[in-house]
């Protein structure tokens, strides 16, 4: 299994993030890989005692890598984290 990290440059507050779960397939979050717009699909949020970072795992929900499930961490303070694909 081959795995690639993307490095996330912006993203969701936190409300968008916990939508994206509740209403999962309806409500995407966007986050920035280097200049590409990306959406996913939260399936499962993890929040750290900080209050301000996450794990997450989903799928991708827009792009060449469409339905390529990740896991990763997030930080909704600074906007920035990695996403981890398996293919």
């Amino acid at each position: 299994m081959t795995e690639a990290v993307l490095k996330i440059s912006d993203g969701p507050d936190k409300p968008a993030l916990q939508w994206a779960l509740v209403y999962p397939g309806r409500e995407p979050v966007h986050f920035r890989i280097g200049d590409e717009p990306v959406d996913a699909d939260i399936d499962e949020m993890i929040e750290h005692a900080d209050g301000w970072s996450f794990d997450l795992k989903g799928r991708l929900s827009s792009g060449p890598r469409k339905g390529v499930p990740f896991y990763g961490t997030y930080s909704v303070a600074s906007r920035s984290g990695s996403l981890t694909l398996s293919r």
